[in-house]
């Protein structure tokens, strides 16, 4: 892993750090059977002193996340009724598959996994929208004792997505009468803040200075239909909407369908209403510190 997506997705604990809620989402999994187990604990700790995610995590800030994240689940009365908050503080795609992963992790950590656990576990995937058939590859490389590359080949995934991410957001620039230098700018740094765009700044300028420059017909609709072909996976489409409506600004966005980029999208990308709606949820959810680029 280099040293960019290490700066993104590790370091320091920083305010609303979402490793409280990979933590919470563990803690929450050890949880949800009513017994903890040491085994369990062991994966917990395991994680925290070594996985990625948690580098620059010291032994002091990782006591405080397990006790932040125990009482969190006290005071909710259960598990399950964490679940959303932890979510919410999980709006990347990274985290939330990293998230899902973990706790299916502690969860099978005892070799069995209880009704309450498998209960927890849909719970917990639905609200982090974990595709049924992604769901399904974690547990596969779970049994296989290759989660830890299964998680990295995730991100690796992710991460390829950027060239089409870079050409949605130019197009949305056409769209808006933005392709210009400074809307280019401020599309970088929006992308730079999100840990699923983890790329040198070297590179996502590059690649932006080229999408930027590159010919286009005038017909945006045309384009992104050209774009949803190079997308066959409705996960990965869903996601180009919520990136698209998090770079709104905060409390803008009432309604996708106010939004022509957005209303272009949908028929581009062939998503139902209700895919739209969600998407709006959930990209709501990113700070509202993002430098976005309206």
């Amino acid at each position: 892993m280099d040293n960019r997506v290490r700066e993104v997705i590790g370091g320091a604990l920083r305010p609303n750090d979402p490793r409280r809620f990979l933590v919470e989402a563990m803690i929450g999994a050890m949880h949800a059977d009513g017994a903890l187990d040491a085994r369990e604990a062991g994966v917990l700790e395991a994680h925290l002193a070594a996985h990625p995610l948690f580098a620059g995590v010291n032994a002091a800030a990782s006591r405080t996340l397990i006790e932040l994240a125990t009482d969190a689940i006290k005071f909710a009365g259960s598990a399950a009724a964490r679940v959303p908050a932890i979510a919410k503080g999980l709006p990347s795609r990274i985290h939330r598959i990293a998230g899902y992963a973990m706790a299916c992790e502690i969860s099978a950590a005892d070799a069995e996994l209880s009704h309450d656990e498998m209960a927890f576990l849909e719970l917990l995937r639905q609200h982090l929208r974990i595709a049924t058939h992604e769901a399904q590859h974690v547990f596969h490389a779970l049994h296989a004792g290759q989660l830890a590359a299964h998680l990295e080949d995730r991100l690796l995934r992710i991460r390829s997505l950027v060239p089409f991410v870079i050409e949605l957001f130019t197009l949305r620039a056409h769209a808006l009468g933005r392709a210009v230098d400074d809307h280019r700018f401020a599309v970088r740094d929006f992308l730079l803040a999100l840990p699923d765009m983890a790329l040198p700044k070297d590179d996502l300028d590059a690649a932006l200075f080229q999408a930027f420059r590159k010919p286009r017909t005038g017909d945006v609709y045309s384009e992104l239909s050209v774009l949803a072909q190079y997308l066959p996976d409705p996960v990965d489409r869903w996601w180009m909407v919520v990136y698209a409506v998090a770079a709104e600004a905060p409390g803008s966005v009432t309604s996708w369908r106010v939004i022509p980029f957005l209303a272009m999208m949908q028929h581009a990308f062939g998503l139902g209403d209700a895919d739209m709606d969600v998407a709006v949820i959930d990209a709501q959810v990113f700070p509202a510190s993002l430098p976005r680029p309206s």
